[in-house]
Protein backbone atom coordinates (compact mmCIF):
# COMPACT_ATOMS: atom_id res chain seq x y z
CA UNK A 1 0.00 0.00 0.00
CA UNK A 2 0.88 3.41 -0.12
CA UNK A 3 0.40 6.66 1.50
CA UNK A 4 -0.26 10.20 0.09
CA UNK A 5 -1.00 13.41 2.68
CA UNK A 6 -3.43 16.19 1.20
CA UNK A 7 -3.98 19.53 3.78
CA UNK A 8 -1.76 17.11 6.59
CA UNK A 9 -4.45 14.18 6.31
CA UNK A 10 -2.96 10.76 5.09
CA UNK A 11 -4.53 8.71 2.57
CA UNK A 12 -4.35 5.19 1.84
CA UNK A 13 -4.15 3.53 -2.00
CA UNK A 14 -4.24 0.31 -1.61
CA UNK A 15 -2.42 -2.12 -4.21
CA UNK A 16 -4.32 -5.30 -4.17
CA UNK A 17 -7.33 -6.60 -3.14
CA UNK A 18 -5.77 -8.25 -0.28
CA UNK A 19 -4.76 -5.71 1.57
CA UNK A 20 -8.04 -4.10 1.61
CA UNK A 21 -9.67 -4.40 5.56
CA UNK A 22 -12.70 -6.10 5.75
CA UNK A 23 -14.72 -2.73 7.14
CA UNK A 24 -13.79 -1.32 3.53
CA UNK A 25 -16.34 -2.14 0.85
CA UNK A 26 -15.28 -1.28 -2.99
CA UNK A 27 -17.17 -0.09 -6.10
CA UNK A 28 -16.07 -1.92 -9.21
CA UNK A 29 -16.96 0.62 -11.45
CA UNK A 30 -14.98 4.18 -9.96
CA UNK A 31 -17.51 6.15 -12.63
CA UNK A 32 -20.79 5.41 -10.20
CA UNK A 33 -18.98 6.45 -7.14
CA UNK A 34 -19.60 9.36 -4.45
CA UNK A 35 -17.94 11.64 -2.30
CA UNK A 36 -16.29 8.59 0.29
CA UNK A 37 -16.60 5.74 -1.36
CA UNK A 38 -13.73 3.84 -2.08
CA UNK A 39 -13.51 2.26 -5.69
CA UNK A 40 -10.88 -0.06 -8.19
CA UNK A 41 -9.14 1.96 -10.17
CA UNK A 42 -8.42 0.54 -13.29
CA UNK A 43 -4.63 0.22 -12.92
CA UNK A 44 -5.71 -2.77 -10.00
CA UNK A 45 -5.71 -0.46 -7.02
CA UNK A 46 -8.55 0.47 -4.47
CA UNK A 47 -8.48 4.19 -3.81
CA UNK A 48 -11.16 6.90 -2.11
CA UNK A 49 -13.23 9.40 -3.72
CA UNK A 50 -12.36 12.36 -2.45
CA UNK A 51 -14.17 15.38 -4.34
CA UNK A 52 -16.81 15.11 -7.20
CA UNK A 53 -18.30 17.71 -9.18
CA UNK A 54 -18.82 18.90 -12.57
CA UNK A 55 -17.63 22.01 -14.89
CA UNK A 56 -19.21 23.44 -18.12
CA UNK A 57 -17.47 23.30 -21.67
CA UNK A 58 -17.46 26.42 -23.44
CA UNK A 59 -18.73 24.72 -26.26
CA UNK A 60 -20.16 21.08 -27.92
CA UNK A 61 -23.52 19.24 -27.58
CA UNK A 62 -22.77 17.56 -23.68
CA UNK A 63 -21.34 20.60 -22.39
CA UNK A 64 -21.67 19.52 -18.85
CA UNK A 65 -18.17 17.43 -17.57
CA UNK A 66 -18.22 15.34 -14.13
CA UNK A 67 -15.30 14.34 -12.76
CA UNK A 68 -13.98 12.84 -9.57
CA UNK A 69 -10.51 13.71 -7.32
CA UNK A 70 -8.61 11.19 -5.25
CA UNK A 71 -5.56 11.82 -3.40
CA UNK A 72 -3.91 10.64 -6.76
CA UNK A 73 -5.72 12.75 -9.11
CA UNK A 74 -8.47 13.76 -11.23
CA UNK A 75 -10.70 12.08 -13.84
CA UNK A 76 -13.29 13.07 -15.75
CA UNK A 77 -16.41 10.57 -15.72
CA UNK A 78 -16.52 8.42 -19.59
CA UNK A 79 -16.04 5.42 -20.43
CA UNK A 80 -12.89 6.47 -22.17
CA UNK A 81 -11.24 7.76 -19.14
CA UNK A 82 -8.94 5.36 -17.09
CA UNK A 83 -8.29 6.08 -13.70
CA UNK A 84 -4.85 5.22 -12.34
CA UNK A 85 -3.21 5.44 -9.29
CA UNK A 86 -0.08 7.13 -10.21
CA UNK A 87 0.58 10.57 -8.51
CA UNK A 88 0.10 13.89 -10.30
CA UNK A 89 2.03 16.87 -9.56
CA UNK A 90 -1.04 18.71 -9.57
CA UNK A 91 -4.10 16.43 -8.21
CA UNK A 92 -6.81 18.96 -8.80
CA UNK A 93 -5.77 19.65 -12.64
CA UNK A 94 -7.55 17.42 -15.37
CA UNK A 95 -5.73 18.61 -18.47
CA UNK A 96 -1.89 18.35 -16.80
CA UNK A 97 -3.42 14.57 -15.58
CA UNK A 98 0.08 13.27 -17.38
CA UNK A 99 2.48 14.35 -15.40
CA UNK A 100 3.86 12.41 -12.70
CA UNK A 101 5.23 13.46 -9.30
CA UNK A 102 8.44 12.57 -10.28
CA UNK A 103 8.66 14.21 -13.44
CA UNK A 104 9.34 10.84 -15.04
CA UNK A 105 9.31 12.07 -18.56
CA UNK A 106 11.57 14.99 -18.06
CA UNK A 107 14.61 14.13 -15.37
CA UNK A 108 18.02 13.15 -17.36
CA UNK A 109 19.64 11.08 -14.46
CA UNK A 110 18.68 7.87 -13.13
CA UNK A 111 17.53 7.49 -9.33
CA UNK A 112 18.37 4.62 -7.41
CA UNK A 113 15.39 2.92 -8.21
CA UNK A 114 15.68 3.69 -12.07
CA UNK A 115 18.88 2.15 -12.21
CA UNK A 116 18.01 -1.01 -10.24
CA UNK A 117 14.81 -1.41 -12.61
CA UNK A 118 17.58 -1.57 -15.67
CA UNK A 119 19.42 -3.70 -14.17
CA UNK A 120 16.82 -6.03 -13.89
CA UNK A 121 15.36 -5.75 -16.85
CA UNK A 122 18.87 -6.08 -18.69
CA UNK A 123 19.40 -9.53 -17.05
CA UNK A 124 16.11 -10.47 -18.62
CA UNK A 125 13.35 -10.13 -16.17
CA UNK A 126 9.81 -8.62 -17.48
CA UNK A 127 8.91 -5.49 -16.95
CA UNK A 128 6.73 -5.68 -14.70
CA UNK A 129 8.46 -7.65 -12.46
CA UNK A 130 11.79 -5.69 -12.70
CA UNK A 131 9.97 -2.67 -11.31
CA UNK A 132 8.32 -4.27 -8.72
CA UNK A 133 11.57 -5.64 -7.32
CA UNK A 134 12.97 -2.18 -7.83
CA UNK A 135 9.73 0.18 -6.80
CA UNK A 136 7.89 -0.35 -3.70
CA UNK A 137 5.29 -1.76 -5.08
CA UNK A 138 3.37 -5.38 -5.38
CA UNK A 139 0.51 -4.50 -7.81
CA UNK A 140 1.38 -5.60 -11.51
CA UNK A 141 -1.26 -3.45 -13.23
CA UNK A 142 0.39 -0.37 -11.60
CA UNK A 143 3.75 -1.93 -12.33
CA UNK A 144 2.69 -2.16 -15.99
CA UNK A 145 1.50 1.38 -16.38
CA UNK A 146 4.62 2.54 -14.74
CA UNK A 147 7.53 0.33 -16.37
CA UNK A 148 5.63 1.25 -19.36
CA UNK A 149 6.66 5.05 -19.25
CA UNK A 150 10.07 4.37 -17.71
CA UNK A 151 11.35 2.62 -20.99
CA UNK A 152 10.28 5.49 -23.20
CA UNK A 153 12.18 7.96 -21.10
CA UNK A 154 15.95 8.08 -22.88
CA UNK A 155 18.01 7.99 -19.78
CA UNK A 156 16.58 4.78 -18.86
CA UNK A 157 16.85 3.70 -22.90
CA UNK A 158 20.61 4.67 -22.68
CA UNK A 159 20.99 3.61 -19.19
CA UNK A 160 20.15 -0.14 -21.07
CA UNK A 161 22.48 0.18 -24.02
CA UNK A 162 25.31 0.65 -21.94
CA UNK A 163 24.47 -2.45 -19.81
CA UNK A 164 24.11 -4.12 -23.00
CA UNK A 165 27.47 -2.33 -24.93
CA UNK A 166 29.76 -5.46 -23.49
CA UNK A 167 27.15 -8.12 -25.37
CA UNK A 168 26.97 -5.99 -28.27
CA UNK A 169 30.73 -5.56 -28.49
CA UNK A 170 30.64 -9.56 -27.93
CA UNK A 171 28.51 -9.88 -30.74
CA UNK A 172 30.20 -7.67 -33.26
CA UNK A 173 27.30 -5.38 -33.46
CA UNK A 174 28.18 -1.70 -33.58
CA UNK A 175 27.75 1.13 -36.22
CA UNK A 176 29.40 -0.50 -39.32
CA UNK A 177 27.62 -3.88 -38.94
CA UNK A 178 24.39 -1.99 -38.78
CA UNK A 179 24.59 0.00 -41.87
CA UNK A 180 26.15 -2.87 -43.65
CA UNK A 181 23.08 -4.61 -42.70
CA UNK A 182 20.38 -1.86 -44.11
CA UNK A 183 22.71 -1.40 -47.37
CA UNK A 184 23.14 -5.22 -47.55
CA UNK A 185 18.88 -5.33 -47.25
CA UNK A 186 18.09 -2.37 -49.67
CA UNK A 187 20.28 -4.26 -52.83
CA UNK A 188 19.38 -7.79 -52.11
CA UNK A 189 15.79 -8.20 -50.38
CA UNK A 190 13.55 -10.45 -52.46
CA UNK A 191 10.59 -7.87 -51.66
CA UNK A 192 10.64 -4.24 -53.45
CA UNK A 193 8.92 -2.44 -50.61
CA UNK A 194 11.37 -3.77 -48.01
CA UNK A 195 14.41 -2.42 -50.23
CA UNK A 196 12.20 0.97 -50.72
CA UNK A 197 12.17 0.72 -46.80
CA UNK A 198 15.69 -0.12 -46.31
CA UNK A 199 16.81 2.86 -48.82
CA UNK A 200 14.61 5.07 -46.97
CA UNK A 201 16.49 4.42 -43.69
CA UNK A 202 19.76 4.85 -45.69
CA UNK A 203 18.72 8.45 -46.98
CA UNK A 204 17.35 9.45 -43.19
CA UNK A 205 21.01 8.74 -42.02
CA UNK A 206 22.80 10.38 -44.24
CA UNK A 207 20.32 13.14 -44.37
CA UNK A 208 20.39 13.32 -47.71
CA UNK A 209 17.44 16.48 -48.10
CA UNK A 210 19.75 18.79 -46.78
CA UNK A 211 23.26 17.50 -47.94
CA UNK A 212 24.89 20.22 -46.86
CA UNK A 213 24.04 18.87 -43.37
CA UNK A 214 25.57 15.66 -44.16
CA UNK A 215 28.62 15.30 -41.95
CA UNK A 216 30.63 11.88 -40.74
CA UNK A 217 29.30 12.40 -37.21
CA UNK A 218 25.65 12.86 -37.98
CA UNK A 219 25.99 9.35 -40.23
CA UNK A 220 27.60 7.39 -37.01
CA UNK A 221 25.20 8.93 -34.26
CA UNK A 222 22.12 7.83 -36.55
CA UNK A 223 23.89 4.25 -36.91
CA UNK A 224 23.96 4.09 -33.37
CA UNK A 225 20.29 4.88 -32.91
CA UNK A 226 19.41 2.16 -35.89
CA UNK A 227 19.77 -0.80 -33.40
CA UNK A 228 16.57 -2.33 -33.73
CA UNK A 229 14.38 -2.99 -30.88
CA UNK A 230 14.83 -7.01 -31.83
CA UNK A 231 18.61 -6.68 -31.85
CA UNK A 232 18.28 -4.74 -28.35
CA UNK A 233 15.88 -7.63 -27.52
CA UNK A 234 18.06 -10.71 -28.78
CA UNK A 235 21.17 -8.90 -27.21
CA UNK A 236 19.20 -8.57 -23.88
CA UNK A 237 18.38 -12.32 -24.34
CA UNK A 238 22.09 -13.58 -25.40
CA UNK A 239 22.92 -11.93 -21.92
CA UNK A 240 20.00 -13.48 -19.69
CA UNK A 241 21.21 -17.18 -20.89
CA UNK A 242 25.04 -16.43 -20.43
CA UNK A 243 24.52 -15.70 -16.64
Amino acid sequence: MRHYKINKIQHTVFENIEEVPKDITFLRDWRDSHVGDWVLADDGCIIQILRKGKMVKPAGNNRTVHYVGTCTGTFVVSPKVRMDTSRRINIYSIGGGVERDDQISERRNLNTREELFVQYWSRGMGLEQAYIKAFPTNNPGYAKIRAGQLVKTSRVRTAMKEELKPVMEELNIDEKFVLQGIRDEATTADKPDTRLKALFKLADIMDLEDKNKTTVTQVTGAAIQMISDKEFENAKTIKEIKE
